[in-house]
């Protein structure tokens, strides 16, 4: 069974992860997250600091939740 938080958005429009879900996902303190919509619906992932693709460190581009260098980029262009 999963489980749901509440948080609420203060007016600076930040919101607190409850330690129970970045515990779950293993998101310390300063780890970088992504943040996509999907259907009228956020979705939050730990970021992934390499190309999907090539597994380059250096990541340009996020197209939801996948993540592209500049090279990969360049090759699906010319693709």
């Amino acid at each position: 069974m999963v489980k749901g938080n509440k948080s609420k958005i203060d007016n600076l429009g930040r919101v607190v992860i409850p330690k129970s879900i970045r515990k779950a996902l293993n998101i310390d303190h300063n780890d970088e997250i992504s943040l996509y919509v999907e259907n009228q619906t956020l979705i939050i992932s730990k970021n992934n600091s390499s190309c999907n693709i090539c597994s380059e460190e250096k990541v340009e581009v996020q197209i939801k939740d996948k993540f592209l260098c500049k090279n990969c980029v360049q090759a699906i262009k010319d693709f």
